[in-house]
């Protein structure tokens, strides 16, 4: 905005109309005129002149006084601009400080993501070799059922009860005994049948709740 720049009235212009006011009044005094009322002629245009810039000069102090005002204003508007400039760099840099955080957690997302992916790899795998262990304890368990089976079915030196350490059943040498050995079946404490074969592939018959004897036969197997 243009600073206004109103006009003045000049002295120089005032002394040469006076001047020339007073040269008139002489001139006038030659011609019959006294100076004295040429004088006063003179001074009573002079108040007019003055009476005719006076609304000059107020309008001009009058626009002095609007430019002014106008300065105040502008320089309250540069006021409330650097107020909104700093709100303004403010807001940038709180925009920028979340914008960080938002790249951060993004950032973190993504790690998390990746992670994320590698657990679910990983489960897969875990769920493969979970499939291959519960095969093999699956296998095991019918490794250990036909082991157990194996041990119910056949015997060797040692006392056993029937039902409970080995099955009933008939039972038959695997390979040819020696001289010294020697099967007893009890029940109740009382020998209900026992042999020395002295050689050859024996066997015997038990039943649930008797108890079977064997020294020096090797192992028996049912049949």
């Amino acid at each position: 905005m243009g600073k206004l720049n109103p006009g003045k009235l000049g002295e120089s212009r005032v002394g040469s109309w006076w001047r020339k006011s007073v040269a008139h009044a002489r001139e006038v005094t030659r011609g019959g005129v006294s100076f004295r009322a040429a004088t006063c002629a003179c001074i009573a245009l002079f108040c007019a002149s003055i009476l005719v810039t006076a609304p000059i000069a107020y309008t001009a102090g009058t626009k002095s006084a609007a430019t002014k005002e106008v300065a105040q204003s502008i320089a309250s508007d540069n006021k409330d601009y650097a107020k909104l400039i700093k709100k303004y760099n403010s807001l940038v840099d709180k925009y920028n400080g979340i914008a960080d955080e938002y790249n951060d957690a993004k950032d973190a997302i993504a790690e998390a993501d990746t992670v994320k992916s590698g657990i679910k790899d990983l489960n897969s795998q875990h769920d493969e070799l979970q499939k291959k262990v519960d095969a093999k304890k699956a296998e095991l368990q019918s490794l250990t059922g036909q082991v157990d089976q194996a041990k119910r079915n056949s015997v060797s030196d040692g006392v056993w009860q029937v039902g409970t350490d080995i099955d009933a059943g008939t039972y038959r040498a695997n390979a040819a005994v020696g001289s010294s050995c020697y099967w007893e079946i009890s029940s109740g404490g009382d020998i209900l049948q026992n042999d020395i074969p002295g050689g050859g592939y024996p066997q015997m018959t038990v039943s649930d709740g008797q108890q079977l004897k064997m020294q020096d036969c090797g192992t028996f197997t049912k049949q």
